[in-house]
């Protein structure tokens, strides 16, 4: 005798999030011309749950049916993707697979739409939601998969010239060198002037000779880069604190900055968060 299958929540708040969330149908409605809508079968739910991502043990409590039932007619259905690391590889492999690869700020504004984003009401701006060890594992991932289907990533800095690839390269590479050699000769200056017990002959000496021009060096690349730990604005108030001190300058003529832990910015509203973030991040320059 055939048995019917029947779906069976128990009628309480908890299944009912659970079967809308999971995608199970609702009751049949009337189309545009009146006529009833017949609603999907058990078995046409089952599917659609396991190809929205839903593991075995959710379906079964979303319909009720036995676990060996939705087994069976799951059986041949891949489980769709539903986390946000598993749809990030998707999407990241599919980009990272061309010939030209996949930009870096491309693999970052997948990550932060399948992530999503949180407000700073500190600094009024938005910070994804994920960190450095998602982008690592993503792209492990991404590797993976490629060694298995036997195909080519390529993780493409944002500078590279896609129409010269070796060109743009060579081309910072030597304007790097140009500008070190430029330090180099600032550094020397620096220490002929204002070298550290610049009279005297001995290892103490030369000691702090070679750690004042390691740190003028290192002190110079953090204001011109601005991507040390500090905001350049602080080191300069801090470092001008410090000076001002040793020659006896009084406090007051020290530049302040405001406190940003003082300040509160509201998330703002009808904006797009993507593109909030994107220029935060200064993609848009």
């Amino acid at each position: 005798m055939p048995h019917t299958f029947v779906l069976n929540l128990i009628p309480t708040s908890a299944n009912d999030e659970l079967a809308t969330g999971a995608g199970v149908a609702p009751p049949p409605t009337k189309s545009d011309s009146g006529h009833t809508l017949d609603a999907p079968t058990i078995e046409e739910q089952v599917v659609q749950l396991r190809r929205g991502g839903l593991s075995i043990a959710k379906i079964v409590q979303a319909t009720g049916l036995p676990e060996r039932r939705v087994k069976a007619l799951t059986k041949d259905v891949p489980m769709g993707i539903s986390t946000p690391f598993d749809k990030s590889v998707s999407r990241i492999y599919d980009l990272a697979t061309r010939s030209q690869g996949i930009k870096d700020y491309e693999l970052r504004g997948i990550l932060h739409q399948e992530y999503g984003c949180k407000w700073d009401t500190a600094e009024g701006r938005y910070y994804s939601s994920f960190d450095a060890d998602v982008v690592k594992r993503v792209k492990e991932r991404v590797r993976q998969r490629a060694s298995k289907d036997d195909s080519n990533v390529i993780f493409v800095m944002d500078w590279v010239d896609e129409a010269a690839p070796t060109g743009s390269r060579l081309f910072l590479e030597e304007s790097a060198l140009n500008l070190m050699c430029r330090i180099d000769e600032c550094i020397n200056q620096f220490m002929e002037l204002h070298g550290a017990h610049a009279t005297e002959d001995s290892e103490d000496a030369d000691l702090a000779q070679r750690k004042q021009a390691f740190a003028a060096r290192k002190h110079i690349l953090k204001i011109v880069s601005a991507l040390g730990a500090e905001p350049v604005a602080k080191l300069l108030v801090r470092t001008t604190a410090v000076t001002n001190s040793l020659d006896g300058v009084p406090d007051m003529s020290c530049p302040k900055v405001p406190d940003a832990r003082d300040e509160y910015f509201p998330e703002p509203s009808n904006n797009d968060p993507f593109l909030e973030y994107v220029e935060s991040q200064g993609w848009l320059g």
